[in-house]
């Protein structure tokens, strides 16, 4: 069977909600707002600082990659330098190896069988040359040459004195000109 109970019960009554209750949650509801506004602003905060770090650890790699790589192009840049001074060089000394072999050519040519050369010396661009000869018509002739070729300037003769050597009278003679090297 069942039984119902009819007699009235003690009901307790609603519980009212006061202001101050009010006020703390909504000062709870409110705080927590903020703090989660916070939190959020935080973590958002730390992934930029995360992203500049990255940032700035792409750039040191980038400028120490460049870095390396100005040097390699000084060093490269050095090295040409010195490839192309040491081609200079070369080119200069295959100009001057021909101006001797020249010089020498032409005083073969110019020079009579009666005369020697003793010394040849180079001062300030001009060619001093001292030697000996059985006349004097030869080392006139000798300087005439020397005046006839297109390779001499200023051919001048400086002196002549006459000396006995092994019973043969020798003269000896000094000259001067310069090398034009065309």
């Amino acid at each position: 069977m069942i039984k119902i109970n009819l007699l009235p019960t003690k009901r307790k009554p609603p519980r009212k909600v006061t202001e101050l209750q009010k006020q703390i949650i909504v000062a709870v509801v409110v705080l927590s707002g903020v703090i989660a506004g916070m939190l959020f602003y935080y973590f958002s905060l730390e992934s930029k600082i995360d992203a500049k770090t990255k940032e700035k650890a792409a750039a040191l790699a980038e400028v120490a990659r460049q870095d390396a790589m100005l040097k390699e192009v000084k060093n490269v840049e050095e090295e040409r330098k010195k490839v192309t001074d040491k081609i200079g060089v070369i080119e200069q000394l295959k100009k001057n190896q021909q101006g001797p072999v020249r010089l020498l050519d032409e005083l073969s040519r110019a020079i009579p069988v009666t005369v020697d050369l003793l010394t040849m010396a180079e001062a300030g661009g001009n060619i001093n040359i001292t030697g000996e000869a059985f006349t004097n018509e030869d080392v006139v002739k000798f300087v005439d040459n020397l005046k006839a070729s297109a390779f001499f300037a200023d051919v001048y003769l400086l002196e002549t004195s006459q000396k006995n050597k092994e019973g043969y009278e020798i003269y000896d003679y000094k000259l001067q000109f310069r090398y034009k090297g065309l």
